[in-house]
Parts: structure tokens; C-alpha cells; sequence
């Protein structure tokens, strides 16, 4: 799925949370009174169960488990660079951690992309959803 996909699709799950907290007059989000989130926990644990009985009988330590974030990777002019009218680049992409965020964003915006030919480098990745420390 593309990364514009997964987020609209996050959205429209957030407002079907926010729709459940006011009918349900919720002071805050409490997902054990979420009937449809204690279902997804349920096919999360049932498919992890099957990864792991499946690594097991390959031999394998265990099934890799990567939860994703959103991402802002943002870049400034390098040092020698003229200033320019235009803004700096920002991307946005899912990864699983700042690292992985940066790594991606160089892998398609870097050598012969926008960072090197245009002078920029990345200055900064800032995980924007969900909020900070919260995994889907």
C-alpha cells in the first residue's frame, strides 16, 4: 500500500475513534470499550502467534516485528550552497524508526536527487503520527 494510502486510512480510523469517544461520552479514549479495536488486538495476536509457531518450526529465532511512524525528513542548503527562493525540501514517509526515516529518504532523494544535485542536506526527522512514543 502506498504510504498516502495507510495515511488516509489512519485517518478515517481516528475519526471513528473521536465518533465512539463522543457518543460514548469517553473523558478519554479507552480501547477495552472499543469493540472494534479489542477485535483488531485479537487478529494482531492471532497473527503474531502464527509468525512465531512458524519461525519455531523453520528454525528461524523469531519473526521481525517492525512497528511505523510517520515521518517528516526536512533539508537545508549545505554551507557553500547560494541561498535560493525556494523552500527547502520536506518529505514524508512511514519507517520504522528516525534512522530508517533518513536512510529512505536519502535512498530516493539523495546522490543524483534533490540533496545532492540541489544542494540541500537533511537536517532534521521528526516522527509526526502518531504522536510520540504511541506505535500502530
Amino acid at each position: 500500500m502506498s504510504e498516502l494510502f495507510i495515511a488516509e486510512l489512519r485517518r478515517l480510523q481516528w475519526e471513528r475513534i473521536a465518533a465512539l469517544v463522543d457518543r460514548e461520552r469517553m473523558a478519554a479514549y479507552a480501547p477495552c470499550r472499543d469493540s472494534r479495536a479489542v477485535c483488531y488486538e485479537q487478529q494482531r495476536l492471532k497473527r503474531l502467534m502464527t509468525d512465531v509457531a512458524e519461525a519455531e518450526r523453520s528454525g528461524v529465532e523469531g519473526p521481525e516485528i517492525s512497528r511505523h511512524r510517520v515521518y517528516r525528513v526536512n533539508a537545508r542548503p549545505t554551507a557553500g550552497c547560494s541561498g535560493s527562493d525556494m523552500p527547502a525540501p520536506a518529505m514524508h514517509l512511514m519507517a520504522a524508526s528516525a534512522g530508517e526515516a533518513a536512510e529512505r529518504a536519502w535512498a530516493v532523494h539523495g546522490r543524483d536527487g534533490v540533496y545532492q544535485r540541489g544542494g540541500y542536506r537533511i537536517a532534521s526527522v521528526t516522527q509526526i503520527l502518531p504522536e510520540p512514543g504511541e506505535l500502530f
